[in-house]
């Protein structure tokens, strides 16, 4: 039995990676601002070991009861491997970052940043001790690795998501049967996040006709196809040789 945790799964990317692994030798466990009809009709079906949990990661402070609640909830009898997605995350505020309210700021932060840091310091903490394969797969962006106008509390975000990432990577290194960590962008993907910059009042992004662009031309990866690739990643024999990645490098 292989054991996922993966964030923000009610919708678009999450979901797919979740549906995608739905089968009867995995046990996947689902955090979410809401849950997923979907999943649970195709766990059903597949007669899938299955866990939804209804979570505000902007509120770090609930994450170690959560990931308390989580791991007595697996069975470490015969356990191949244990991995955290940390996929949930949010764009807004797309503004000028002078034109951002601090609470926006805080909730950027703490949704793409914080959240995930404090998930993979308890996963650490819960697996250290266990022989089975861990990984971490942390859902990076290209905004990460490049700057753009309305998205500075988004770029940042990811930015601090990379390192972070790296800095686990490193500490990993020295420990027997250490974690592994990789940082991936997932690529431009037909999400609500898409709809919501091609929705945006015209001249509040100043990316925006790239994105519309994209979605015009069909260059846009869907859900599926991108859940597919970061999948065929997190099973990579070599997965963590490379501890930043770009899925359209992969």
């Amino acid at each position: 039995m292989k054991t996922f945790i993966i964030t923000g799964t009610s919708r678009g990317l999450g979901e797919e990676l979740a549906s995608q692994l739905l089968n009867t030798a995995h046990h996947v466990i689902c955090l979410s601002r809401s849950k997923s009809e979907f999943l649970q009709q195709k766990a059903e079906e597949k007669k899938a070991p299955f866990l939804e949990i209804e979570a505000d990661l902007s509120n770090a402070e609930s994450i170690p009861d959560l990931m308390e609640h989580i791991f007595s909830s697996i069975r470490f009898e015969n356990l191949q491997g244990i991995y955290l997605l940390n996929n949930a995350g949010t764009v807004q505020p797309v503004v000028p970052a002078e034109l951002a309210s601090a609470g926006e700021m805080v909730q950027n932060i703490s949704v793409n940043l914080i959240a995930p840091m404090v998930l993979t310091s308890e996963f650490i903490k819960r697996t250290a001790d266990i022989p089975a394969e861990k990984r971490i797969m942390n859902i990076s962006s290209g905004a990460a690795r490049k700057s753009y106008e309305g998205w500075s509390s988004y770029c940042s975000s990811k930015a601090g998501l990379d390192h972070f990432s790296r800095c686990i990577a490193e500490e990993q290194k020295q420990r027997t049967n250490g974690i592994k960590c990789v940082s991936i962008a997932p690529g431009v993907v037909d999400t609500s996040m898409q709809e919501h910059i091609r929705s945006l009042e015209e001249g509040k992004f100043p990316q925006q006709n790239r994105f519309i662009k994209l979605k015009e031309e069909g260059k846009l990866y869907s859900p599926s196809f991108a859940a597919e690739k970061l999948l065929t990643v997190l099973f990579d024999d070599h997965f963590g040789s490379e501890v930043i990645m770009d899925i359209r490098d992969a």
